[in-house]
């Protein structure tokens, strides 16, 4: 079956910090245990959640510095979430569009916000909801190969959609989907 992955641009570097995260807490464990002295038994219950729980943010680091951030099948689109991945099936006439929307909307800050434009893929999932596949930067060079996946791969074509006046956050415009 033919399939495309698309991994994160900045994943060896979210490894990385990751793994440094991980060596930080072992080596703060490690001073502790040589410098402390008088170390209570609350303090050592202290020090061992402390240690747990970077160690977990570390590997949650590691986890999504290796899961791809979108994978394009012929039946389905596969994007992360928080506890794992999400698989969205494509059936026939799968609406597929992109958008292009700025994080921030209709704020009283002076000054242009054109620079900082993010391309948005959605699509609906199998209940009707509107679900974000991938946000990217405009000037991501990812988004031309994106796109050709969406195409050559799941057999879909990317639609341009505008953005909904009727709302106050940046959601495209996806009352023509209804009837699909």
């Amino acid at each position: 079956m033919q399939s495309a992955e698309f991994k994160r641009p900045d994943g060896a570097l979210i490894v990385g910090m990751g793994a440094l995260i991980i060596l930080a807490a072992l080596a703060g464990v490690l001073f502790i245990a040589f410098a402390g002295r008088g170390i209570d038994l609350k303090t050592v219950a202290l020090i061992i959640l402390g240690f747990a729980g970077a160690c977990a943010l570390g590997a949650g680091f590691i986890n999504a510095g290796r899961t791809p951030m979108l994978t394009i099948r012929p039946d389905a689109f596969t994007i992360p979430t928080f506890f794992g991945q999400r698989d969205i099936p494509i059936r026939p006439g799968q609406p597929l569009g992109e958008y292009l929307a700025s994080s921030v909307k209709r704020t009283s800050r002076a000054g242009t916000i054109e620079g900082n434009k993010f391309v948005h893929f959605c699509t609906l999932d199998e209940t009707g909801v509107l679900t974000e596949l991938r946000s990217m930067h405009r000037d991501a060079p990812e988004i031309p190969e994106i796109r050709r996946a969406f195409q050559n791969v799941a057999g879909l074509t990317v639609e341009t959609l505008s953005l909904d006046p009727k709302s106050r956050r940046s959601r495209p415009d996806v009352a023509h989907w209804a009837n699909r």
